[in-house]
């Protein structure tokens, strides 16, 4: 089994992704209020019957909760209608964001998003999102990440879900433990599904959301009378707290972020109507946590964290890059961290050779090494980055078009006297920076030093 034996050490991270994040990660996302205004407009009700909204006053999350909890003042009659409103619109939302996801995966995510799963399965992240689409899924499922039991699914990093049992399967609930992230979904997802008024949490399942619903008589027969489980940003969530799973995941997420020594807030803006995550923040974040907000408007963000009590000294990274800022930098940080590593095996086994690939994945022959004009930055010129594990040959190399091509040693890769600071790989006109170290599978002699990219493998 082909195993990551050099993660990088950053510190132990929790994520608190909002509406941003998923913006930045394919511009075809909508944000909160958008998203509320393209699902009512979809919906065709007539506007007389709907109120107006505004920032500074009566909000569409506002709105969303009042429909979503019973209020004191409603008559049976009145709850019952806006409990079908909600109803409708949480469908309405759930299309909207499908259609947004289906635009996005045609696009292409961002490149940083694989980069940030990577590390964030590396580090054993625990990611805590108020988003309903699945993004993060979406790209563990493209380029499977893999510990010392096998590949990681879907299943194995959301919070609350059996792993290694879908809807499909008529096999008893069981959950396992595995070596990855943590993805606490607070406010529910578009391929989750639970019969309405279910408060025991029986009936929670998750539809994988690469199937088709419309066109499956599968998936729907399997989605049964659920309807989509998406949870608004109420002020209270009673309901929605009687359901024990909804309460677990918020607990596991509270561990996260209390085991954390550094919260990253990306793409979150704290707002005031969710005042159940406003608790959550405010109960985790303890003196001794490193801060660090990633927001167009940062400090207005900062300034919340503030007014929480949180009384660390806040890190903003502001404007519209922000976050593929954030990633950028620790990516560089996963490399400069590999370097001991490497380092510490030049001393003990020169004559090593290196390979640069993923996990049950390609691999490629490095042909040429190179430095960039600032000669931090150490350049692998890697050729043929789609051969079977074992297929390249040892070095030397004694022509440069010889078949199956040989790669390089590590001496002749890294220099103990003028180490860089950062390793990037270069194939056919595509650049990944190294930022870990695989252990050779079973059928390799196991003094190979294989360098594993950040982001995704190509495809083959």
């Amino acid at each position: 089994m082909e195993l990551i034996v050099s993660p990088p050490s950053s510190p132990a991270t929790a994520l608190v992704l909002g509406a941003g994040f998923s913006r930045a990660a394919a511009p075809s996302m909508p944000l909160t209020d958008g998203l509320g205004q393209d699902a009512l407009t979809s919906l065709r009700w007539d506007p007389a019957s709907t109120p107006t909204f505004a920032s500074e006053g009566l909000t569409f999350e506002t709105w969303l909760s009042w429909l979503a909890e019973r209020q004191p003042a409603d008559s049976e009659a009145e709850y019952l209608s806006a409990r079908a409103r909600f109803s409708d619109l949480s469908a309405a939302i759930a299309r909207e964001v499908r259609v947004a996801q289906e635009k996005a995966d045609e696009t292409g995510m961002a490149p940083w998003l694989a980069q940030l799963v990577d590390l964030a399965h590396w580090g054993r992240w625990d990611l805590v999102t108020m988003n309903y689409d699945t993004l993060i899924e979406g790209a563990v499922r493209r380029s499977p990440r893999f510990d010392s039991d096998s590949a990681i699914g879907v299943d194995d990093v959301v919070t609350g879900i059996p792993n290694s049992h879908g809807m499909f399967q008529a096999e008893t609930t069981a959950y396992r433990d595995r070596e990855t992230l943590r993805l606490h979904k607070l406010h529910g997802s578009i391929d989750w599904y639970a019969v309405p008024g279910d408060a025991s949490g029986i009936t929670l399942k998750r539809l994988d959301y690469g199937i088709d619903h419309e066109s499956s008589y599968a998936a729907r027969a399997t989605i049964g009378g659920r309807e989509v489980f998406i949870v608004p940003p109420t002020s209270a969530k009673g309901g929605y707290f009687e359901n024990p799973r909804t309460r677990f995941v918020w607990r596991e997420a509270r561990l996260g972020l209390e085991k954390a020594d550094r919260v990253v807030l990306i793409g979150y803006s704290i707002p005031l109507t969710d005042t159940a995550m406003m608790n959550l923040l405010a109960r985790a974040l303890t003196a001794d946590k490193e801060l660090v907000v990633v927001n167009p408007d940062a400090n207005a963000v900062a300034d919340r964290l503030r007014a929480l009590g949180a009384t660390s000294p806040v890190r903003l990274l502001g404007g519209l890059d922000c976050v593929a800022r954030f990633v950028a930098e620790e990516v560089e940080r996963a490399s400069a961290q590999l370097l001991p590593v490497l380092l510490e095996r030049l001393l003990d086994s020169p004559d090593s050779p290196v390979a640069v690939g993923w996990e049950h994945g390609p691999w490629g022959a490095i042909s040429s090494v190179e430095r960039r004009d600032d000669d931090q930055t150490l350049v692998l010129r890697v050729e043929h980055l789609d051969m079977p594990a074992g297929s390249i040959g040892r070095p030397p190399r004694t022509s440069p078009d010889e078949y199956p091509p040989r790669t390089l040693a590590l001496s002749d890769v890294l220099d103990a006297s003028s180490p860089p600071r950062r390793i990037v790989a270069v194939s056919e006109g595509r650049e990944w920076t190294v930022g870990a170290r695989v252990a050779p599978p079973d059928q390799v002699d196991d003094d190979w030093v294989v360098l594993r990219p950040l982001g995704d493998r190509p495809e083959r």
